[in-house]
């Protein structure tokens, strides 16, 4: 098993502007996922929410 990276550009916002390989792209975003620790996709989707809180409620600027 093997880690997943989700990459983005920063400004991109639209699904098909993702990408998603088995190593980072060293983007300005980017998501890993431990596919050995998250082994459905219900799984990730909460714990983005979470960080998606997080970040709403707590964070003011990306480099704090």
């Amino acid at each position: 098993m093997a880690d997943r990276f989700y990459s983005v550009v920063k400004g991109e916002s639209l699904p098909h502007q993702v990408t998603e390989g088995s190593s980072t792209s060293s983007e300005a975003i980017e998501l890993r996922v431990s596919d050995t620790i998250y082994t459905n996709k219900l799984d990730v989707l909460l714990g983005l929410k979470a960080i998606v809180a997080y970040l709403e409620a707590t964070e003011k600027s990306p480099i704090s």
